[in-house]
């Protein structure tokens, strides 16, 4: 599936031709798309930077009509430079994080890269976007404010809807590359696509949605994938980076360039214990340097908490999540220009900081 465009359209008018292009791509592949591939569409603002929307059934056919179906779009630079590495950006792995999501969006409307291309997934799962987490449901919209008018982004389940599963969960899960005799993890976790990396193109849909993402960083030739989620109060996950051991010095300089710009992360690193999670199985089976940012989420609490404000909370507010995820990514790129060959092929111009999120946090939508 894939569209092409000029690159001078205004934003509004331009997310429309994009929008119709894609379905008539799809038509005229004889596809009938699932109602959650047109949902995540239906979110974003493409910015005229977008050169085109793909899907990941690009990667892994049987995907195509299925809820694990889910929109990626292609971010070019200006002047492409041959030979490059691109840049993944993966938000909605889980449906219940919501600054993720939010920041892939910016990347898709604002985004400008120097000399590689930028591919984000703003809705790893798209089923997970469907439906209320069981455990803790929030609201059933985040809505801002913006320039473009009002946004609505889903605030969905961290797992696949089991009804758009093929199979019913095992008594007991266990990811790919689990060692003998250790214990498993409860068979709903089957559906939780960060248990599921690399993937099986022949397994359950959430495999299937996880080999097409690891076959898209391998096919694209991504040479760092950056994967966005929050955790709750409870948890010490929150203002996290995991990093790949391969990459974990990038991820080091990231964290004092990002302390420059006054934002403060905590670094982890990937273990052999971390089977199937994006930070581990990506740096192990793909050449990309391999990273998980983990921001707060205040709203995920056990038993859930439909009315919390995810905006303006005090501790927390969404402008702050999303403009430390934005400059986490950008402080790790830094490291990636300045210490790789060429030099700046990282770099991403046109994306808000945190200090103009706070300043204006409507203003980007």
């Amino acid at each position: 599936m894939k569209c092409f465009f000029g690159r001078r359209a205004a934003v509004p008018f331009f997310a429309a031709l994009l929008l119709a292009a894609v379905a008539a791509a799809a038509a005229a592949q004889g596809q009938a798309r699932n109602p959650a591939f047109d949902a995540a569409l239906a979110e974003q603002r493409p910015g005229p930077a977008v050169s085109r929307v793909g899907a990941l059934s690009d990667y892994v056919p049987s995907l195509a009509g299925t809820a694990l179906d889910s929109p990626v779009y292609f971010i070019e630079p200006g002047a492409p430079s041959p030979g490059i590495p691109a840049i993944l950006i993966l938000g909605g792995t889980h449906g219940n994080e919501p600054a993720g999501i939010v920041t892939a969006s910016l990347f898709i409307s604002w985004a400008r890269p120097v000399s590689a291309r930028v591919i984000v997934v703003p809705r790893a799962n798209a089923s997970g976007a469907t439906w209320p987490d069981p455990d803790r449901p929030g609201p059933e919209y985040i809505v801002v404010p913006g320039a473009s008018g009002e946004r609505r982004f889903r605030y969905g389940s961290r797992l696949t809807k089991p009804g758009d599963e093929i199979a019913a969960d095992p008594d007991v899960f266990y990811p790919q590359g689990t060692p003998a005799g250790a214990k498993g993890l409860a068979g709903g976790e089957a559906r939780n696509l960060n248990r599921c990396y690399p993937g099986d193109a022949a397994g359950s849909l959430t495999s299937r949605a996880a080999a097409a993402i690891t076959a898209l960083i391998g096919r694209e030739r991504v040479g760092a994938a950056f994967d966005l989620h929050e955790a709750g109060p409870s948890s010490g996950l929150a203002w996290d980076i995991v990093a790949h051991p391969k990459n974990i010095e990038y991820a080091a300089m990231g964290i004092l360039a990002a302390a420059d710009r006054g934002v403060n992360m905590v670094l982890d690193q990937s273990r052999e214990e971390h089977r199937g999670l994006s930070h581990r199985e990506w740096g192990e089976g793909t050449a990309a340097a391999a990273y998980l940012i983990e921001t707060l989420n205040m709203g995920q609490v056990a038993g859930g908490n439909p009315a919390f404000d995810q905006l303006g909370d005090k501790k927390a507010p969404l402008w702050k999540r999303v403009g430390i995820q934005i400059e986490t990514i950008q402080a790790i790129l830094q490291a990636h220009s300045e210490t790789d060959e060429p030099a700046g092929w990282a770099a991403i111009e046109g994306l808000p900081g945190i200090e103009a999120l706070q300043h204006d946090f409507s203003k980007y939508f």
